[in-house]
This record gives C-alpha cells, sequence and structure tokens, in this order.
C-alpha cells in the first residue's frame, strides 16, 4: 500500500466563512462519517431530461461549488436521466450544501429550457440525491468503472452523453475541482492508465484487477483513508 496522506488530499475551504452559510439538508440516515462520497440524482419521473447544454451547465456549477468548498471531484458523468458524481470532502454538510445549490440551480435551468414541459409547480428532479459512502480502496477503484460504463448503451448507439468527465483522463486537463495527481496518490496509476485500464477490460476483469492491486491494503488502513469521525 502507498503512504497515503489523507490529509494531504482534503482541501480547505477558500472561504472559512462558507460553515456558516450551509443550509441544512435532511440527513436521512445518511451514513456521514465518509470522506468519499458516491452522489447520484434522478430525474423524478425517469424521463430523459439532460442533453448537451444542460449536462455541460451542471457538470460547470458543479465543479464551481465544488472547487468554492475545496470539495474534490473523483469521477462524475451526466446520464439523460440520472447522475453519478464521486467526490472527496471534509465535511457532509459542505456536500449536501453542493447539491442543494446545484439542484435548484438546475431545476432553474432546465425549466426556462422548456416552460411550457416544465411549468411552475413541475418537479423536474428528485427532492434528495442518494449519498453512498465509498468505504475501500477496491470500492473506490471499481466504482470508477462502473461510472464509466454507464454511458456504454450510448456509447454503442453512436448517442451523445450529456456530460462524462472521463475525457479529461485522456487530455490530461482537470478543473481546478478535481485533482489531476489524486489518481497517482490512491491508485498508484496516471489519469491515462486509469483510462486505459476502464476501457478496455471489462467490469468484471476491473474487480479482479483491484482485488490483486490492492491486496495489501488493510482494514485499518481503509478505515483510516476512508472514514473521518462522525459529525
Amino acid at each position: 500500500m502507498p503512504d497515503i496522506d489523507i490529509e494531504s488530499l482534503l482541501k480547505e475551504p477558500k472561504d472559512p466563512d462558507v460553515y456558516a452559510r450551509i443550509g441544512r439538508a435532511s440527513s436521512r440516515n445518511i451514513d456521514k462519517s465518509g470522506r468519499f462520497y458516491h452522489v447520484i440524482t434522478k430525474t423524478n419521473d425517469g424521463s430523459a431530461i439532460f442533453h448537451q447544454e444542460s449536462g455541460n451547465y451542471r457538470h460547470s456549477l458543479l465543479c464551481k461549488l465544488c472547487e468554492e468548498r475545496r470539495i474534490t471531484v473523483i469521477f462524475s458523468v451526466t446520464m439523460p436521466n440520472h447522475t453519478h458524481d464521486v467526490l472527496l470532502c471534509q465535511n457532509w454538510d459542505l456536500l449536501a450544501d453542493v447539491y442543494r445549490i446545484l439542484n435548484m440551480n438546475l431545476t432553474k435551468f432546465i425549466r426556462k429550457q422548456n416552460p411550457k414541459k416544465f411549468k411552475n409547480g413541475v418537479r423536474i428532479l428528485r427532492r434528495y440525491p442518494t449519498y453512498i459512502a465509498v468505504k475501500n480502496i477496491v470500492a473506490l477503484f471499481y466504482l470508477g468503472k462502473y461510472v464509466y460504463d454507464n454511458p456504454e448503451y450510448l456509447r454503442k448507439e453512436g448517442k451523445y452523453i450529456p456530460n462524462s468527465c472521463f475525457w479529461m483522463f485522456e487530455k490530461e486537463y482537470f478543473p481546478e475541482a478535481y485533482d489531476s495527481t489524486i489518481y497517482k496518490k490512491l491508485f498508484g496509476l496516471s489519469p491515462k492508465e486509469l483510462m486505459e485500464i476502464y476501457s478496455k477490460m471489462t467490469a468484471e476483469q476491473v474487480m479482479v484487477y483491484a482485488k490483486k492491486r490492492f491486496a495489501d491494503w488493510t482494514e485499518a488502513q481503509n478505515k483510516a483513508v476512508f472514514f473521518r469521525k462522525a459529525c
């Protein structure tokens, strides 16, 4: 296992007053002890509402909000009717604040694009995202493959993916909300090497690869990296 200084990966908010401005969201029995979270947002009725413009708007705003709160985006993809984001954060309340503001503004953006379909009072997104704490290095590595594979049917059909972070892995260009060095620190792989694995291996092969690569990680080491004290 590489010697990971988790504190060095965590970013302090640029504006210390950001904590005072956090909007309170219902925790709904969410495990708030994690550092890494898989966040899923779904459209209210399962309809496909995300397209290129709304997908790009969402990702740009997500990056802006995360950058302000010093939350690191690890993986992100916007599908036609749902989204997947994997993030590293100091504090779950900061993360919940990102999604409160993100989904409020995204709802306004989509309603403005199609006011006849989405009249005032018509819910566009489900009220709460799903927050899943990622508990170990194998799960985090495999989760990247899961997020990468999510739009596979769109790739096969030659359809446009509303937004996917993985082109950045090939180009090695990342906005500030990401950290291009974090993949090497966590997995011992560059973004291009990680992309090579995700794009060429099946999900089953990636799981086998991850279990072998991280076989020396102990439970104590996983806890040290992936968990903090409960709020």
